[in-house]
């Protein structure tokens, strides 16, 4: 009975999120790279994010840019996931237990941060390099059920993602 229970409050636990993205900052947002649209694209670092890799891919397209794997210019996008360090670690792993031990009641606060990279590189020489910080903060619990509706994870990443690329190519 315990168990079923621990295992029901985990499970609930885990549905109800939400998520409230930070604005996009950017490195080196300055450099142009000359006119050349064919490349040979490679991602690194999506393999949990096929549906975000394409919908950046879609994004590069309309762009003007053709994949080309004979081209001598290699653009290649790379997702990172950042290791989160809380300015207090202690007070937020007692915030996850009080969340679990309340059944959700008591909403939990979980950080992502991700780094968006667009390497352009001809012959093994970085050409030009564009980093993107990408973060946001997730609240899990049962006070949360109706902002999960326009604030859900998944969607807000994927948003970032787009306009993130949205971002890279704007002149």
């Amino acid at each position: 009975m315990i168990r079923l229970l621990f295992c029901l409050s985990l499970l609930f636990l885990l549905l109800q999120c939400a998520a409230f993205p930070d604005p996009v900052t950017s490195k080196n947002r300055n450099l142009k790279l000359n006119s050349e649209k064919r490349v040979n694209l490679i991602f690194t670092g999506f393999y949990r994010y096929e549906k975000e890799r394409e919908e950046i891919l879609e994004n590069i397209k309309k762009q003007g840019f053709f994949y080309d794997q004979t081209s001598p210019i290699t653009l290649e996008v790379i997702l990172q996931k950042k290791d989160i360090t809380y300015r207090f670690p202690l007070i937020h792993k007692l915030h996850f237990l009080l969340t679990f031990l309340s059944g959700g009641i008591i909403p939990s606060h979980i950080r992502t941060e991700h780094t968006l990279t667009f390497r352009y590189s001809k012959s093994e020489i970085i050409l030009m390099e564009n980093e993107y910080s990408i973060g946001m903060d997730q609240w899990r619990g049962i006070p949360v059920i109706l902002l999960m509706i326009t604030h859900w994870p998944n969607r807000i990443y994927r948003e970032q993602l787009v306009e993130t690329t949205r971002l890279e190519f704007i002149e």
